[in-house]
């Protein structure tokens, strides 16, 4: 198929402002980032500590905030 105008290829992002999607996708992805960092955080201070125990919850946490901003990025742009 041979796309006629740069209007009809799918691939190409519009050029539109930033819409609620992609403004709750920041969002999420700034706090898992947040979260993120404290996960590391404890991690290290576990293992000063003499407990080098990796806390998966605080990974999987950021892992769902931040796909629940994809979803939420895929749904309304």
């Amino acid at each position: 198929m041979i796309w006629l105008y740069h209007e009809d290829a799918p691939w190409e992002p519009e050029n539109r402002g930033p819409g609620a999607g992609r403004v709750l996708y920041w969002l999420a992805s700034t706090i898992a980032a947040v979260i993120l960092v404290f996960a590391i955080v404890d991690f290290f201070t576990s293992w000063a500590e003499g407990h080098p125990i990796l806390h998966i919850m605080g990974f999987a946490a950021a892992v769902v905030v931040w796909l629940v901003g994809r979803l939420c990025r895929s749904f309304s742009d």
